[in-house]
């Protein structure tokens, strides 16, 4: 933080009529943003920490969802396997990928 005075902070408090805070004000002040400070960066410290934890305690079951999720995909796709591999699945495979690039912005211009 700077210490110099700022003109146009001068010409303000002249138009108030009030005088310029004196050093033991601007120091209680300062020690307030810092303490201030010191607690905001303490509570984004524990947001992350408890976020961590709820992460590795929610983990085995997003895990053992995806897996299930992939298995039963993996199961319903065997049948539609020569579909997929076929000129016409190819095309429908193109058809959906574009699609999804319009529908996220991604061909827009920039």
């Amino acid at each position: 933080m700077s210490d110099e005075i700022d003109d146009r902070l001068l010409a303000l408090f002249a138009e108030a009529h009030e005088n310029l805070p004196g050093t033991e004000f601007m120091q209680s002040y300062l020690a307030r943003m810092e303490r201030v400070r010191r607690l905001q960066n303490m509570r984004r410290i524990a947001l992350g920490l408890i976020l961590v934890v709820l992460a590795a305690w929610i983990m085995p079951w997003v895990l053992a969802t995806t897996a299930a999720v992939v298995h039963v995909v993996g199961e319903q796709s065997r049948s539609y396997g020569a579909l997929i591999i076929s000129p016409a699945g190819w095309g429908v495979s193109m058809l959906i990928g574009f699609l999804v690039l319009l529908r996220t912005g991604a061909l827009r211009r920039r």
